[in-house]
């Protein structure tokens, strides 16, 4: 794995704690229960819940979960079908205003989160039979490790900012 994202966030990342230093596995499972584990963090929740100090709800932060992968999963099935290894940066907050998360109701970005993981283990699992390795303008060259590191710790991240939104909800 690549220094980019324990050189960006920390090791343990400084916030939310996600160790870098676990398997590819052990982050594609992570990965892969997101749903389970994002649907019983919110259980009970309306989804419009907001912390005061982050900018959006627990759903527009699943939905964005969910979109991260959806992108990140049609450039590693791109690239591992043929497409060059060279892929665009997004905005998330642009992308955010344009499917207008505030409008999306918490069932709808579950289901959409559950979708959004099936296609990125497929990719995933594309990636590793070719070797891809994609090249991002912001970080560089990143085999499919640091991909997966990278979107596991997007995902582990963002459960921690609905946990303290639900918290201080709760509060």
């Amino acid at each position: 794995m690549g220094d980019w994202g324990p050189s960006t966030y920390g090791d343990p990342c400084r916030e939310c704690g996600y160790a870098w230093g676990i398997s590819a596995d052990e982050a594609i499972t992570m990965v892969m229960d997101l749903p389970v584990t994002y649907r019983g963090r919110s259980e009970g929740a309306t989804g419009y819940e907001r912390h005061p100090d982050l900018g959006w709800s627990v759903t527009e932060y699943i939905a964005h979960v969910a979109d991260n992968l959806r992108i990140w999963a049609e450039r590693l099935g791109g690239v591992a079908g043929g497409a060059p290894p060279d892929v665009g940066a997004y905005n998330e907050n642009e992308l955010a205003d344009a499917r207008n998360y505030e409008a999306i109701p918490l069932p709808s970005a579950l289901w959409s989160l559950s979708r959004s993981v099936a296609d990125w283990k497929e990719a995933v699992g594309l990636s590793s039979r070719v070797g891809t390795v994609l090249v991002h303008p912001e970080r560089g060259e990143q085999s499919l490790s640091d991909v997966v590191h990278s979107n596991a710790h997007d995902a582990f991240h963002h459960r921690w900012d609905i946990e303290r939104t639900l918290e201080a909800a709760r509060a």
